[in-house]
């Protein structure tokens, strides 16, 4: 049984997990100061709550939430090379975050669920995917979505990086995170 599966037509929900994950976070000149090997540098963050539903994800304030990065971090939308979804392979989750991507990045920008691989771990799935993210990064590569075999048809059209790791390097991702009681969390991650 392959699950979970983000963005699928036969997603079923999300598979609960455990996990840790820990980022330090440093000033910059403090860090290069000291001689800190810098991993890389979260360039704008941006939080919202959008008190619509309980556990249910909302696709307008997930979008408010990713432009709110991209505006802290003086950044476009063009400029972003790879998305970090959250997908949790939930109906309604999956459905708001593809509508939101879709409204701030159209087709274009290669995105990857990670949940296929690691399951839910909840409150260390920030961390984890943020983890992730730099070390694709870093190595040049976008994993591809695990269990992504068939993108629902129903949702918007999004450049699922599908089958087998996409060899190419980024500067430039937006890490997607949100909780129950619809927090949004959005980092926009960058090399040094």
């Amino acid at each position: 049984w392959k699950t979970p599966k983000p963005f699928d037509a036969e997603r079923d929900g999300l598979v609960v997990a455990e996990g840790a994950g820990t980022l330090v976070l440093e000033e910059y000149g403090r860090a290069k100061r000291r001689g800190a090997p810098i991993l890389a540098e979260i360039q704008g963050f941006w939080t919202n709550g959008s008190g619509v539903h309980l556990t249910d994800s909302d696709a307008s304030s997930i979008e408010r939430c990713m432009r709110g990065a991209l505006s802290d971090a003086g950044k476009n939308p063009e400029e972003i090379e790879y998305v970090n979804a959250h997908a949790t392979a939930t109906l309604n989750g999956d459905e708001a975050e593809a509508v939101a991507i879709h409204r701030v990045f159209g087709p274009r920008v290669p995105v990857t669920a990670l949940k296929g691989y690691t399951g839910h771990t909840l409150g260390a799935s920030g961390a984890i995917e943020a983890i992730a993210t730099i070390l694709m990064m870093r190595e040049g590569f976008m994993a591809p979505t695990l269990n992504l075999e068939n993108p629902d048809p129903h949702l918007p059209s999004l450049n699922h990086v599908m089958g087998s790791p996409l060899e190419r390097s980024f500067q430039v991702a937006m890490n997607n995170n949100f909780a129950f009681g619809g927090i949004n969390t959005g980092l926009i991650l960058s090399q040094v």
